[in-house]
């Protein structure tokens, strides 16, 4: 009895060394939600937030930052009239990056800082729909770019977390349902401890878990998938995405531009590297939206160029497979044509 009281103590003398080791360290802090529902279907932290974030045991690649007046990292506060609003998801977000670095900050430099982006981590097509939706009409900017990694398309038919929206399909046709989110008071507490947060952002420690669940061999395989009624499905689902879209008021002659994100994997070794994009979702996605009109940059041989050329690597894997400032700089590179503008020049506003 007295041993495993003298053990116990231990374990929490430890527990409270860690943390306040940890709370002198850039941990990762896990940016706190708005709460949202069927009224405000938009995936937003709470404005003026200061964040640092930071990736794996080690705390690599530790950043600062502060949200904007709308709740989105890595963005001026909004104003009417924007050249550019970039819509997406954590692509976007770029936590991992300064704003300089990223797509809407090497824009920027361009067009006289009027570039703008709303976006959130796990952001799906319908969270960008409902995006469009709510903060085209009120800042009526000239273009918008929608930012699609492999993510977006392969979780097309799939539900979604709290806090974001989703595609179903109904007699009626198709739809965008919101699963609202409030934050819990558990949340709140618990998120106050580093060390808490040092297992959870930066270990991992729940996705560990789960994953080591589903390979263990006590999950049930799933069943596999019908790709005719799946196909079907997804078509139905792009058709209704894009109409919508387009039936969005904005400015006169506003317009959008896809960049759609490349196989990056593949890219840097053809024999062991792994598909990002699952089936044909990327020329599906790129067929129907030049179908429909739309301009689409697919960064598929910009991405290959640049790295027969340069052997730079485009994102932080295999820690984190998002875009690093290379990839953004070179999106923003081919973008700049599209709206019109030269490298050498800038916007006159």
């Amino acid at each position: 009895m007295r041993t495993s009281f003298f053990i116990g103590l231990g374990a929490l003398a430890m527990a409270m060394l860690l943390e306040l080791v940890l709370q002198c360290l850039p941990v990762a802090d896990g940016l706190r939600l708005q709460p949202s529902d069927a009224r405000m279907p938009l995936s937003r932290y709470l404005p003026r937030q200061d964040y640092v974030y930071s990736y794996g045991w080690g705390l690599d690649n530790a950043r600062h930052g502060v949200t904007n007046r709308q709740g989105y990292a890595n963005s001026p506060d909004f104003s009417e009239r924007p050249e550019v609003l970039v819509l997406g998801n954590s692509f976007v977000e770029s936590l991992m990056l300064d704003r300089r670095d990223s797509l809407q900050g090497q824009l920027s430099l361009f067009l006289g800082g009027a570039v703008l982006a709303a976006a959130s981590s796990g952001n799906t097509l319908a969270d960008t729909l409902e995006m469009a939706r709510y903060h085209v009409p009120l800042l009526h900017p000239r273009t918008v770019v929608l930012l699609i990694d492999s993510g977006s398309m392969n979780h097309l038919l799939q539900p979604t977390t709290r806090g974001h929206s989703q595609f179903e399909e109904s007699a009626g046709g198709v739809r965008v349902m919101h699963n609202a989110y409030v934050e819990s008071r558990l949340k709140q507490l618990v998120s106050r401890s580093a060390l808490v947060r040092y297992v959870y952002y930066n270990l991992k420690l729940p996705d560990w878990i789960a994953s080591s669940w589903r390979t263990d061999g006590k999950s049930l395989p799933a069943p596999a998938p019908d790709l005719q009624a799946t196909h079907a499905a997804r078509a139905r689902v792009l058709e209704y995405y894009l109409s919508q879209l387009k039936a969005v008021q904005g400015s006169a002659g506003m317009r959008y531009i896809f960049v759609i994100d490349g196989e990056r994997g593949l890219l840097y070794d053809a024999r062991r590297g792994k598909p990002s994009w699952q089936d044909d979702n990327r020329q599906f996605l790129i067929a129907q939206l030049e179908r429909h009109g739309f301009p689409v940059l697919d960064m598929q041989p910009v991405f290959a160029r640049h790295w027969a050329a340069q052997r730079e690597r485009l994102d932080f894997a295999p820690m984190d497979g998002h875009w690093n400032k290379v990839a953004h700089g070179l999106a923003a590179q081919q973008l700049l044509p599209l709206l019109g503008v030269s490298a050498g020049s800038r916007l006159s506003m």
